[in-house]
């Protein structure tokens, strides 16, 4: 288990590093109903889409929810408080959504889709810096350039992602939480219509979702990549922010960038 001293110091770093306007939100599974009961965190009373919670939690409110609290079919399958049934498995309750031209499309996609594969009782979701043990799957959802900056922060500490799936459906339940969980990798998602129509997010917003895990080398990727990637009007911002909050890992070079010092002369 990871010093939760260090999850905290990681949250700052990347808030010292990127301006994310949400808080960044831990997802944790409680499968079992005991574990639902001890999690540190206000039981919703009230049916509710997933989504919905995710940006309560990163409003700042520390939620847990059982089968009975969700409010959307798609939710309860992607994360595992169910087994799906056959209209979903054959892609045919996809179909009648109108979301594609014919059954042999929507059972395709649906094969493509990630759910997760086991049977949870609940799920807690709350801010990250809020979690005393480790939750299992980080959620952001930002602008297009904070999820450049995290997607290149991956990439400096791991390589190409290969294999990012976007389907512009289930976008916080599948594409943001399941993927994560049962690939152990970073994803990042359009966001969907649903989604966006129960939460407005804004336009420019994009999700990404980091298993745990990976996340302080993911941060810590963030960090070693400013001097290459971020202009002088953000390294100003980024190195007053860093001295403000102590965060000694990185001297800010004002004078470098890959785009500027590798033009072709």
């Amino acid at each position: 288990m990871r010093d939760m001293e260090s999850l905290q110091t990681t949250v700052t770093k990347l808030n010292s590093v990127l301006e994310i306007e949400r808080k960044i939100i831990g997802v944790k599974f409680l499968f079992e109903k005991s574990e639902y009961e001890a999690a540190d965190a206000k039981p919703l009373t009230n049916k509710c889409p997933y989504c919905v919670m995710v940006k309560s939690a990163m409003a700042g409110v520390s939620i847990k929810a059982s089968l009975e609290q969700f409010g959307c079919r798609g939710a309860i399958n992607a994360l595992g408080m169910v087994i799906p049934d056959e209209l979903s498995k054959s892609g045919r309750s996809a179909l009648q959504l109108g979301l594609y031209q014919d059954i042999v499309v929507a059972k395709s996609a649906r094969n493509d889709m990630t759910f997760c594969n086991h049977i949870t009782y609940g799920v807690m979701l709350k801010p990250l810096e809020k979690f005393t043990d480790e939750p299992d799957i980080v959620i952001m959802v930002t602008n297009s350039y904070n999820a450049m900056r995290i997607i290149q922060g991956y990439s400096y500490m791991f390589g190409t992602q290969k294999n990012f799936k976007i389907g512009g459906n289930q976008a916080i339940c599948s594409e943001c939480t399941a993927y994560p969980f049962e690939n152990n990798d970073i994803n990042i998602s359009t966001l969907c219509s649903g989604t966006r129509f129960w939460c407005a997010w804004s336009k420019n917003d994009l999700a990404i979702g980091i298993p745990y895990n990976k996340l302080e080398d993911v941060v810590e990727g963030v960090l070693h990549t400013v001097n290459a990637t971020e202009p002088l009007s953000e390294k100003l911002r980024i190195g007053k922010k860093l001295k403000e909050n102590n965060i000694t890992d990185l001297e800010v070079d004002y004078d470098k960038s890959y785009y500027c010092n590798y033009l072709k002369k």
